[in-house]
């Protein structure tokens, strides 16, 4: 049984990744264990394998509990709502002392519980409790292990193992190919561009002084009305102190630098763009205080990873997904906090952000002309309508 341990754990991996639609999420060669995932329902089936064995009933309960925690660390990594796992040992020998209870399906009773079921195959019941997993998932599965030979079990194990290996680089391959489409040229561009305005400002009576402001072309309403419409362009360049200022430049190095690298130049150029004017036409509509600043652009940003994420949602996931949020959440709440931020122009720079993204959609997705078309209308629609609204009021 011993030399079969790896064998029978990379054949039941091989078998669900290949034939079953299964996908590898987590491979420990130093300590054999497979984590592997699919999505049913909206339900995601979790499959861990391990060769570790168990020489008491405690010891095996712990390895359970600690395994219940790494599922719940890595819920927000998986693709399904509710959650079922299927935890799988494979060793020579079984705890001493009586363990069948564990068998029993377990669950964590949370607010989003998980669903456990425990099988443990090893020595008369290897093959009776591999059928039970097989038959619980419902998978096909190739029974020709107990024919082989120690040598063609030798040689299967290095093709099952290459092949998880390649599956698993295949998809970081891809992750690496979504995230470097572009390089952030466009990103530094605007940071210099708003260095040099800004330097224009202090050097022209000052940033913060409401003359240069309104001669560089701030965002004021009644010139707006009298039709310097060009304002709702210019003012998304300008920065009112510096602490404004550097505030926007950082937050456009590191997150307008990804959102270039995702989109590529020139469709993260149109983002910034529809996302500012969007922001600003907000403002104009709601909000009668002089204003500048990049903010509804960079927020514009948040819409267009949001937009990246309904299309990559895995991905978004395990990779930037949870920290934006909580960015953008945490800018949100202080938006509302501090009176002196202008949140029409964040929340409408977010909103047309989302809308301009699925303008140019994503680089590596196949075009959809009618929610590209879709999109660029209401766009149309919005800005015509907060323009009217704007001067009405």
């Amino acid at each position: 049984m011993e030399h079969k341990q790896p064998f029978v754990m990379y054949k039941i991996a091989h078998q669900l990744a290949v034939f079953n639609g299964y996908d590898v999420l987590y491979m420990n060669e130093n300590t054999e264990e497979i984590w592997l995932e699919k999505v049913e329902q909206k339900k995601s089936l979790v499959v861990r394998i391990s060769t570790i064995g168990f020489d008491w009933k405690n010891h095996l309960k712990k390895d359970i509990a600690i395994v219940f925690e790494k599922t719940k660390a890595m819920r927000h990594l998986l693709r399904g709502k509710d959650v079922e796992i299927h935890n799988v040992y494979i060793s020579p020998h079984t705890p001493i002392d009586d363990w069948e209870i564990l068998k029993k399906p377990m669950m964590i009773q949370e607010k989003k519980p998980i669903l456990m079921k425990t099988y443990y195959l090893s020595g008369d019941e290897l093959y009776s409790e591999r059928d039970r997993l097989i038959e619980t998932l419902d998978v096909t599965y190739d029974r020709e292990v107990e024919i082989l030979t120690d040598m063609q079990m030798e040689q299967d194990l290095t093709q099952f193992r290459t092949d998880l290996i390649a599956s698993l680089q295949e998809k970081r391959k891809k992750s690496e190919k979504v995230f470097s489409f572009g390089k952030p040229l466009v990103t530094y561009f605007l940071i210099g561009i708003n260095a040099i305005l800004y330097l224009l400002l202090e050097f022209n009576g000052g940033s913060q002084t409401t003359e240069t402001l309104l001669q560089f072309g701030a965002k004021y309403n009644p010139a707006i009305m009298d039709g310097e419409w060009w304002r709702i362009f210019t003012s998304m360049f300008l920065h009112i102190g510096l602490i404004h200022f550097l505030s926007n430049m950082l937050f456009l190095y590191y997150f307008g630098s990804l959102a270039e690298r995702i989109y590529g130049s020139t469709r993260f150029v149109i983002i910034y763009l529809l996302a500012g004017i969007g922001g600003g036409i907000a403002s104009f509509a709601f909000v009668t205080n002089i204003s500048a600043g990049a903010s509804g652009a960079l927020y514009g940003m948040f819409g267009a990873f949001i937009y990246f994420g309904m299309f990559y949602r895995n991905m978004f996931y395990q990779t930037i997904g949870k920290n934006i949020l909580v960015v953008l959440a945490l800018n949100i709440g202080l938006g509302f906090v501090i009176p002196q931020l202008d949140m029409v122009a964040h929340l409408g720079g977010l909103v047309a952000g989302i809308i301009a993204a699925a303008i140019v959609h994503l680089p590596l997705k196949q075009k959809r002309f009618l929610l590209q078309g879709a999109a660029f209308i209401l766009y149309c629609l919005l800005v015509i309508g907060f323009a009217l609204w704007g001067i009405q009021i």
